[in-house]
């Protein structure tokens, strides 16, 4: 009998604000990385009926063009939409001597969500969102500069 296998995917959209200025380099072979930290909060009631606040925080990676747009336009604070998948990164600290593992997505799309008005001021119109910007497959991780 043949093994039954479900399908595997790794797919993960994520909206929320950036939690610091983005990092943008070039791998020795001049592809622009950018990374990004990223909140993402959700608001519930817990069981005594009082509001509260859980937040999330990640590393995103984005490549190319996207890369460099992020590194010259977004800011701490800003609001984007992430879809990626995520990767695992393991390493052991060279000063403890521990493993150390952390989970980051490697983005496919990213959108702002809010923006600067760049207007003149008063009866300026609102700038046209921008369109998600699609990020072809990453560079091989040997070639990233983090």
């Amino acid at each position: 009998m043949s093994d039954l296998r479900m399908p595997d995917l790794n797919r993960v959209i994520l909206a929320g604000r950036l939690t610091r200025d983005p990092e943008l380099k070039y791998t020795p072979s001049g592809t622009a990385v950018c990374r990004l930290g990223l909140a993402s909060s959700r608001f519930f009631k817990g069981k005594d009926g009082e509001k509260r606040e859980e937040t999330l925080f990640v590393d995103v990676t984005v490549w190319e063009k996207t890369a460099e747009y992020c590194g010259q336009r977004l800011r701490k604070g800003r609001a984007v939409l992430v879809e990626g998948r995520l990767r695992s990164d393991s390493w052991e600290d060279k000063s403890t001597g521990q493993k150390r593992t952390r989970i980051e997505i490697q983005a496919q799309r990213l959108q702002e969500l809010d923006w600067e008005d760049r207007g003149s001021g008063g009866g300026a119109a609102a700038p046209s969102r921008p369109e998600p910007r699609e990020i072809e497959e990453p560079i091989p991780e040997d070639d990233i500069p983090f």
